[in-house]
């Protein structure tokens, strides 16, 4: 729970101290007033719209702001209402909706993608009138931004095919932020040129705040995001959809390594993702039980260029140690988060002697260890990037599960005339965090936390104490009141 909540924490601390409130309300951008066709009965207890979640169980948090005389803020609960912004059926009006997937891959994205498709058309019944149904935009925004919409349109049966394979049926291209933004206008006269009713956006930081700037332009379209990640660095977000699945697979990648590099008395250098934070570096080398160096981007981001240079030296002696305590199978299994490379570059941190280039640092490390004799003798050292192989994978049962979940609620709370929200399973609880949170930055592994502690004491590599990170390194959305 640890490694989840810090940031946050962090967070909302700071609107204490500087007596702001966390923006917590959702945009109602439809009034709802057409009852719902289907009951609760089917669809499970009607969530009103006063309904909310708080955002913290931490006692500190709390007590702050007893002491303020400030109330506890609260999420507006997720779930079927009883009130909807669109018709039924049965008066025969169009209602369309489509489904865009941005940025990197993550299991589970071809889940989501069911899962809307089959609340709108089965559960909702809403298909109804020219032109009007459930559309999937293809390789992401480049399919939103031309004079006509590069899409297909989904069918339940269709996407259930889908369900059980990796990648992403419609395409999934990254964006860098820059343009996202210079975008987000020419996306939004698109939306109502093509008469789009809700606009569904599966993506990570960077695509949930360029749906938030779409939803400045948008006239008549609601905006709805679903957090996808696998790294796991989506702030208000208890854990990302695909990132089970994924440390599940890099953790048995790191084990059949390890029984390599121990037979034949080797050195391996393994990359993950994880470019702003090491989870899935972290949480598969705690889970694997035999990696011997774990190297995240959280220890260096306060260091200075001096101390960065003398951790790896560090690292590299503690490895010479390691080597020399198993003679007779010299081995070493060593897990590099891919964020890693820029921080130090960004530092103009060296390495043996040589300037680090933020996209090879894992090989840099590498070559350097081929220098340094262990017990005598050169041990072998080579270098895989297995990271593609652990997103681009089906979803497991526990991620399949997650993904149908966020999908349909989604659904039923852009029916009823919300935009500008992200679903989110936060703490216990489904709730719709409203998407400028999500430009406050990323979430991080706390490097002086309990989580890292023990996976420290797990590998045996030396305790590197960072500077602190406060909440002052976090950006704050504009607060409600002051």
């Amino acid at each position: 729970m640890e490694q989840l909540l810090a940031s946050e924490r962090l967070i909302l601390l700071r609107y204490i101290k500087e007596g702001k409130k966390l923006p917590t309300d959702i945009r109602v951008f439809k009034r709802a007033c057409f009852t719902n066709p289907v009951s609760q009965e089917e669809l499970g207890e009607y969530r009103s719209r006063d309904r909310r979640k708080c955002v913290t169980a931490d006692l500190e948090v709390i007590q702050a702001l007893a002491e303020k005389n400030e109330n506890m803020p609260g999420f507006l609960e997720a779930g079927p209402r009883e009130k909807l912004a669109f018709t039924s059926p049965k008066r025969n009006e169009r209602l369309t909706a489509a489904v865009v997937t941005a940025g990197g891959l993550a299991p589970g994205m071809n889940a989501v993608v069911h899962s809307i498709v089959e609340r709108h058309l089965k559960t909702y019944g809403m298909l109804i009138g020219q032109g009007g149904g459930v559309w999937g935009f293809l390789d992401s925004f480049k399919g939103m931004v031309g004079k006509t919409p590069r899409w297909m349109k989904l069918d339940a049966e269709t996407t259930e095919k889908r369900l059980d394979l990796g990648g992403c049926e419609l395409g999934s291209i990254r964006y860098n932020e820059l343009e996202l933004r210079t975008l987000a206008e020419t996306i939004a006269k698109n939306l109502r040129r093509w008469t789009v009713d809700i606009l569904y956006i599966i993506g990570g930081d960077g695509s949930l705040t360029t749906a938030h700037e779409i939803t400045k332009f948008a006239k008549r379209t609601i905006v709805a995001g679903i957090p996808k990640t696998m790294d796991n660095d989506i702030l208000w977000v208890w854990q990302s959809f695909g990132f089970n699945t994924s440390v599940e697979r890099a953790t048995s990648f790191i084990n059949t390594i390890h029984s390599e590099v121990e037979s034949t008395r080797r050195i391996s250098v393994l990359e993950f993702f994880g470019a702003q934070s090491g989870f899935v570096a972290a949480n598969a080398a705690l889970a694997s039980g035999h990696v011997d160096l774990v190297i995240i981007p959280e220890i260096f981001e306060a260091m200075c260029k001096v101390d960065a240079e003398k951790a790896l030296a560090r690292y590299v002696s503690y490895l010479g140690d390691t080597i020399r305590r198993k003679p007779k199978k010299p081995h070493a299994v060593i897990v590099i988060a891919e964020g890693v490379g820029r921080v130090l570059a960004d530092l103009g941190v060296t390495f043996q002697g040589q300037a680090i280039h933020k996209d090879t640092f894992p090989v840099q490390f590498a070559d350097g260890l081929k220098l340094v004799s262990f017990a005598g003798d050169a041990v072998a050292v080579f270098t895989l990037h297995p990271r593609y192989y652990i997103r681009a994978i089906p979803a497991n049962p526990h991620d399949q599960v997650y993904c149908q979940r966020l999908g349909a609620l989604a659904v039923d709370n852009a029916l009823a005339g919300y935009t500008d929200f992200m679903i989110s399973q936060w703490l216990t609880e489904y709730v719709l965090i409203p998407l400028e949170l999500i430009a406050g930055g990323q979430k991080h592994v706390p490097p002086g936390g309990i989580f890292w502690k023990q996976l420290v004491q797990s590998t045996g590599q030396p305790v590197i104490v960072p500077g602190p990170r406060g909440p002052d390194a976090i950006h704050l959305p504009d607060a409600q009141g002051t």
